[in-house]
């Protein structure tokens, strides 16, 4: 059984088997912003072994894609076997037990196998040693047990071998590619150092084996081929029941500055855990999210989601060129480690409100490569900067304009790398949005606004005058509900162009702006004046239309029934979808309406966001992952807050409660774990920044006692906590700091208090 567990809390997510095993490795996956590595798990299938480690940055030549981050082998336990007679141990009836502590950031795992009549336990714990180190840590511990049986020689061989690869897309395992080959190793006694070749880089891995345990006995052997190296480890059980081994591994780039006695001295285990132990007990101080509700699921789930987005972010702010996040974290090939749209708009705004310099580096990543994102525009017929819809490490265009699929043999048209025009306004948005909250001018001005500038400038050459409806339109084009293409005028589309046009307009007379020149100006404000947005009525309310023409389509099935997981009515619909088909009905992936209510609560009256949710609600199947964030958000607004809280606890627990666990490829969603924490913070508790100060509305759902959160605010550490309906405390260390509430309701800080 997988569990996940934090303090005195604990809760079963999937039973272990070779079907489940794929999906729980990826749910216990350990990462920081250097590698991602999954755990020891039990019954581990092929599709398992295949994703085991993942290092940022080293990507190759993709399969299906121009590039794709790349499936590397880990050190692990690869055999247990007897010595005398070569049988391996068998598995015993009872079931595996794997936890994931996310207070200790730990994955334990204990199972017990058979030979010949004796029983022995295995318990293997592991950890990675912290933030800004490629370096993993693991105690294993076989135990003999029950009295009076005679003990085996057992061995236990530890290592690297080859059975790492890619599938083609990061998820069909009919097609893979092997990346890396093994080049020369070094052995002495205690540990090895092997060199892994890609087409891009040498990697060197440096692992230490020892004996934990001085009054047990233990010989220790090394295997090197073409396959990988393997330490050996002999155990005899003849007059001792328990041997401890701890293993100790570090990966990273080869150069001439690494030098071979890279564990020279005495290792000690026990230090580097408490070392470890001791970071993140810091960690969770500072960014512990807590609910507090009959049910200890929603807070689990949340603390779940926080902890994965604090392990792929902490740490990711070194270097001066910033930081790529793929859609799929370190946690698993699907996507090909590209980066997407939901980067800025959902990773970013956790960031920017919890680490801002992590979110700055992910800004930084789009600005190291502002000139792949112009020569792009060119290429497509564009002026500016064109962020790609999926951009790989090195800022270039990465999604598959054809999938293939077996053993249909169908090829299909990918629409989404062509059709997909909202990105640079929404890398603008964050950068915005991390302004706002940071204050910080001089990134601003060193490339914020060039930034700023260049997306503006795309987006003006993308709106084209209509002479019939005399205003200006985009045609073609596929917003972030991706079940329709090719289509007119989406208002998500139109409006997140005009609006990055209006923010540079609104900055160009700011001593330091960049300037344009006037012709440019007055062309940019009649654009922005002019911009053609689809209106349709509901029930005597204009609210925005998904894209122009989409109230003529047919209507389909209402989704009034909530469930866990996409809301298909058949498999008729499913099928469609897995098959990139063309929707000709109503149904929506995501509504992009209400996403884009959640990104500008106050452009849109009260009245406009009730009507707009619940007409796009019961249409929206809510396949991606994205979906449940922004519903959260804006269900919080209008005061649903069970709603909003259902929403939350969906998204925070995407990937523990309903994802199909057979044969699992996809990873784990981290843009939905954010999207959770949008929908505690940016809508229950009503955040957001007024005139440079923190204002809220918070709400309280009525099966909750209350919930609490921290931020960082213009460089201070401030813990929220919502007690009621516009009951909140604020505090900065031990002290509470004094409120007051506005006008317009809004709670901030008192005047005169940071």
């Amino acid at each position: 059984m997988l569990s996940i567990s934090y303090g005195e809390h604990r809760e079963d997510i999937v039973a272990i088997d070779a079907r489940s095993s794929s999906f729980a490795a990826c749910v216990a996956t350990l990462a920081n912003p250097l590698l991602g590595v999954r755990a020891h798990m039990p019954n581990a299938s092929p599709r398992s072994r295949r994703t085991q480690l993942l290092l940022a940055g080293v990507y190759a030549a993709g399969v299906g894609v121009s590039r794709e981050i790349i499936a590397l082998p880990a050190p692990a336990i690869l055999r247990l076997y007897d010595v005398d007679t070569g049988l391996p141990l068998e598995p015993a009836s009872n079931e595996p037990v794997v936890v994931l502590a996310l207070d200790q950031a730990t994955v334990s795992s204990c199972e017990q196998f058979q030979l010949a009549g004796v029983q022995y336990e295995l318990t293997v714990t592991q950890f990675i040693d912290a933030p800004d180190q490629a370096a993993v840590s693991t105690q294993i511990s076989l135990k003999r047990l029950g009295t009076g049986t005679a003990g085996h020689r057992l061995r236990l061989d530890y290592g690297v071998d080859g059975s790492a690869s890619n599938e083609y897309l990061g998820a069909c395992d009919w097609l893979t590619a092997r990346h890396y080959h093994f080049g020369q190793s070094v052995v002495d006694q205690a540990s090895f150092s092997l060199i892994v070749d890609t087409a891009e880089q040498r990697l060197r891995y440096d692992v230490r084996v020892e004996q934990a345990d001085s009054t047990a006995s233990s010989v220790v052997s090394w295997r090197q081929g073409q396959e990988g190296c393997v330490a050996s480890v002999t155990l005899d059980f003849a007059a001792v029941s328990q041997h401890r081994l701890v293993t100790h591994w570090r990966v990273g780039v080869d150069s001439d500055q690494t030098h071979p006695d890279t564990f020279a001295g005495d290792f000690d285990v026990a230090r580097i855990q408490g070392c470890h132990l001791s970071q993140w007990n810091s960690l969770w101080r500072e960014h512990e999210v807590t609910i507090q509700a009959p049910h200890t699921c929603t807070d689990l789930g949340m603390k779940y989601a926080v902890f994965q987005l604090l392990q792929h972010g902490l740490g990711a702010a070194h270097g001066v060129n910033g930081t790529i996040s793929p859609a799929r974290g370190l946690t698993s090939t699907y996507h090909s480690g590209a980066t997407f749209f939901d980067t800025e708009l959902h990773k970013c705004m956790f960031w920017i409100w919890n680490a801002p310099d992590v979110a700055r580096a992910l800004i930084d990543y789009r600005y190291t490569f502002i000139e792949k994102a112009l020569q792009f525009a060119r290429s497509t017929g564009f002026c500016g900067a064109r962020f790609p819809e999926a951009s790989n490490d090195q800022g270039g265009e990465n999604g598959p304009h054809y999938v293939l699929s077996y053993p249909e043999q169908d090829i299909r048209r990918e629409w989404s790398v062509d059709e997909v025009l909202h990105i640079s306004a929404d890398v603008s948005y964050a950068v915005n949005k991390y302004w706002a909250v940071t204050g910080d001018d001089a990134f601003m001005a060193s490339r914020g606004f060039d930034i700023l500038i260049e997306s503006a400038r795309f987006a003006a050459s993308v709106f084209k005058w209509s002479e019939s409806k005399q205003a200006y339109v985009v045609n073609s084009v596929m917003g972030p509900d991706e079940y329709h293409y090719h289509v007119n005028n989406s208002f998500f589309t139109n409006y997140l162009l005009r609006w990055s046009i209006r923010r540079v307009l609104s900055l160009l007379d700011r001593p330091g702006f960049p300037g344009v020149s006037g012709a440019q100006r007055r062309l940019w404000q009649a654009i922005a004046d002019n911009v053609y947005l689809p209106w349709i009525t509901v029930d005597g309310v204009a609210i925005p239309e998904e894209f122009e023409g989409y109230a003529a389509l047919p209507d389909t099935r209402l989704r009034v029934v909530k469930q866990r997981g996409p809301q298909f009515a058949d498999e008729v619909e499913r099928d469609s979808a897995e098959k990139l088909q063309n929707f000709d009905s109503q149904l929506v992936k995501q509504a992009d309406i209400v996403l884009l209510m959640s990104m500008f609560p106050d452009d849109f009256s009260a009245a406009v966001k009730r009507a707009a949710f619940n007409y796009y609600e019961p249409r929206t199947v809510h396949e991606s992952s994205l979906s449940y964030g922004p519903h959260a958000v804006v269900a919080a607004h209008l005061g649903e807050t069970h709603t909003s809280a259902d929403f939350i606890a969906r998204a925070s627990r995407y990937n523990l409660d309903f994802t199909p666990v057979d044969d699992y490829s996809n990873g784990l969603h981290l843009s939905a774990y954010a999207g959770a924490w949008q929908g505690l913070v940016e809508g229950l508790s009503g955040l957001d920044i007024e005139s440079g100060q923190l204002a809220f509305r918070p709400k309280l759902p009525a099966h909750w006692q209350a919930y609490h959160f921290t931020l960082q605010f213009r460089g201070q550490r401030l813990r929220i906590s919502v007690l009621g309906d516009d009951e909140l405390e604020i505090r900065h260390g031990d002290r509470q700091l004094p409120t007051q509430r506005g006008e317009d309701g809004r709670i901030g800080l008192k005047e005169g208090h940071p």
